[in-house]
């Protein structure tokens, strides 16, 4: 996709597994009561997103089926009156175990709750709707087929937004789901009329702005995720997606100011920030600045099967470094 950048097409694949792992926990408020219904999204180590639950009525959730490796759990109480939070997990095996036997991590989730801010301002309004009670049950049945059949969960989507066409869960729900099977063009239409139920949701202006990303439509992408970073601004995610749009601008010093904003947030979890920025300092003829984020990466990045590629390209522009001076 990025033209500035000549480190795309490095594969970055986990170690090799043993066994599976599972993950589960609960949702709490502060004073320790469970939130149920909050949703739940597994991301992997290379940003790409792997499964979504919801909490139970007991604000209880679970992931199986995991193979070892580095994920980030993104907790996202759309229309709670809670923040968003994301959690690192990384799942090693510290045992032998048998390719059947699924190795439990325990993580506990502790929202906080949105500081209501005076008219006007941005970040932290609570949004709340009620939902007819048919459209609420399509809703549901959606969420639990999407993910084993997405044509029965797309369809059932569909079905509450006839019933409750504002139903703003139901449209993020639809749009994300959207772009995740790249259907870019019936994502975008389906986010904007969920924001212009909630425009303070920051999950949809998110994928807004990826679907946007996908589809070359860089001004709108930049439009979007700067908003996102708005209501998200703890999501690395959502810099490493404006580090990219604004590189396809040509924009390299905001680019540069995007990677570095994700690594402060995300750090090794976003270690690809390394890869994206050498290819930046390398487009400016930054040889030295270039050679140092992929050695970071070399250090940082987990799952390498090969590293040569990287260490060729580090001597490549260490030659480039000497000749210059």
């Amino acid at each position: 996709m990025l033209a500035f950048i000549v480190f795309l097409s490095l594969a970055i694949q986990p170690f090799a597994p043993q066994g599976f792992f599972s993950v589960s926990g609960t949702v709490r408020d502060e004073t320790g009561n469970a939130v149920p219904s909050v949703r739940l999204s597994l991301v992997d180590e290379n940003y790409q997103p792997m499964r979504t639950v919801f909490a139970d009525s007991s604000g209880r959730f679970q992931f199986r089926g995991l193979r070892a490796g580095n994920y980030y759990l993104r907790v996202e109480p759309t229309g709670l009156p809670y923040e968003e939070q994301s959690v690192q997990i990384e799942l090693q095996s510290l045992t032998r175990r048998s390719s059947t036997t699924e190795e439990p991590t325990l993580v506990d989730v502790i929202l906080k709750r949105k500081k209501l801010l005076t008219p006007g301002a941005s970040p932290g309004t609570v949004f709340i709707q009620v939902i007819p009670t048919a459209a609420r049950d399509e809703y549901n049945r959606g969420l639990k087929s999407i993910k084993k059949d997405p044509d029965s969960g797309v369809r059932a989507l569909k079905k509450a937004l006839e019933i409750f066409p504002d139903y703003f869960d139901a449209l993020e729900l639809l749009g994300t789901e959207y772009v995740k099977l790249g259907q870019f063009d019936r994502a975008t239409p389906v986010l904007i009329r969920a924001l212009t139920i909630n425009g303070k949701a920051g999950s949809s202006m998110y994928w807004l702005g990826v679907a946007h990303l996908k589809l070359n439509r860089f001004n709108e992408s930049i439009e979007w995720l700067q908003q996102a970073a708005i209501y998200s601004p703890g999501n690395p995610n959502v810099y490493m997606m404006l580090g990219l749009a604004l590189g396809n601008t040509h924009s390299l010093d905001q680019a540069e100011t995007a990677f570095k904003k994700a690594y402060q947030l995300g750090g090794a979890e976003v270690a690809d920030a390394h890869l994206y920025l050498a290819g930046i300092y390398n487009k400016q003829e930054k040889y030295g600045e270039a050679w140092k984020q992929l050695e970071l990466y070399l250090k940082e990045a987990r799952g390498l099967k090969d590293k040569t590629q990287i260490n060729e390209m580090i001597t490549k522009l260490k030659a480039k470094e000497k000749a210059k001076q």
